[in-house]
């Protein structure tokens, strides 16, 4: 038994000591400077749409809004075979607007990874600036993104990204769980050990991606797998942009169960990871959790708290840590009142979702994979 206290506190011990080095490099990450734009550079904005129909209008109002010359800008919709009302409410949109155009994704194609490579092909310019259809953004966005690029030349730019939440518990911890995997990945890029990105926000020099010709059957991961090709290159190749305007913001789930199917897609994906870093952070923070949930359940069984209240209070402060410094960033901070329940909830969704996501279906914009 002593052995198993010993393997316990190592595993968790090791797990704050990664958190503690992505806030290490969450910090590194220096507030990025807004300066004058003297030179723009020509882009493409490319947004894969299904069945967004409620979603559309406020993510067009606000790349429309874009303070950034539209001569510059050429913003390409790809319809995935909708089967709402997102084309005609979009071509309504847009039809004032003739540097946005918009397509149909062609039959045999289908999902976000062919509905982007397609968008690629349509592409004129050199940059290529990703986001979702259910997002919104402040009207520099565009601008802070080129400026950091020309400032540093990455082949990447991972961006920021938050959810939009309702006054209810449920999507008040979604915000405050993404905030973490957020504030997590960018840690990672700021020490040159690339975790994870979000397509919601991305730019990406077009070469990039042409070189990195990614193909497989999975429903996602189109962004992920982009960053490893690039830091395969190079990992320098990679850096995350700290900046407010540069903030996007995503639509979190109303239901448990689409916010279930969503969390299983994203797991889905790692059984194709290859990359060390990756691998090891999943199994060190599966394991951590997996600890805490045997552990707590053992303490009620037991009516004994000593061990798990220890190992609780050694993952717990070093996710507080970087948690709280990220959520003031995003100007946030009330979500850590929900920090503590978060906690004792985190072991059995992280089971949970590892599980269902290596040997379960999920359901996707009225698909199932």
């Amino acid at each position: 038994m002593i052995y198993v206290k010993y393997i316990a506190f190592t595993v968790i011990g090791i797990y704050a000591l990664l958190i503690l080095y992505f806030f290490y490099g969450w910090y590194k990450l220096r507030l990025f400077a807004d300066s004058s734009l003297k030179d723009s550079i020509a882009l493409s904005v490319i947004v894969a749409c299904r069945n967004e129909e409620h979603n559309i209008t406020e993510l067009l109002r606000c790349l429309i809004a874009q303070n950034y010359p539209t001569q510059k800008t050429e913003i390409i919709l790809i319809n995935d075979h909708s089967i709402d009302n997102t084309k005609r409410v979009a071509l309504e949109c847009i039809r004032d607007y003739p540097h946005i155009k918009l397509y149909d994704l062609p039959n045999g194609l289908r999902g976000k990874k062919d509905a982007i490579s397609f968008g690629v092909e349509k592409s004129g310019c050199d940059l290529i600036v990703t986001t979702d259809s259910d997002c919104t953004m402040s009207q520099n966005w565009l601008r802070e993104l080129i400026l950091y690029y020309k400032e540093k030349k990455p082949k990447l730019i991972s961006g920021p990204v938050c959810l939009k939440y309702e006054d209810t518990i449920f999507q008040k911890f979604q915000a405050l769980e993404f905030l973490s995997l957020i504030g997590s990945g960018a840690g990672a890029i700021g020490v040159h050990k690339a975790i994870m990105c979000n397509a919601a926000n991305m730019l990406f020099e077009k070469s990039l991606y042409k070189q990195c010709n990614i193909k497989n059957e999975l429903a996602s991961g189109d962004d992920i797998f982009l960053m490893l090709c690039a830091k395969a290159q190079n990992k320098k190749n990679i850096q995350f942009i700290k900046s407010q305007d540069a903030i996007v913001s995503s639509v979190a789930t109303k239901g448990i169960k689409s916010f279930y199917h969503q969390r299983v897609r994203w797991t889905s994906k790692s059984k194709a990871y290859k990359d060390p870093d990756i691998i090891l952070t999943a199994i060190l923070v599966a394991l951590t959790n997996i600890i805490l949930g045997v552990s707590m359940i053992y303490s009620i069984t037991n009516l004994t708290f000593s061990d798990f209240t220890l190992l609780f209070l050694l993952k717990s402060v070093s996710d507080f840590i970087l948690l709280f410094s990220v959520t003031r960033f995003f100007k946030s901070k009330k979500l850590m009142l929900y920090f503590i329940p978060l906690q004792l909830i985190y072991p059995f969704y992280i089971i949970t979702t590892v599980l269902f996501g290596l040997i379960g279906n999920f359901k996707w914009k009225d698909r199932t994979f």
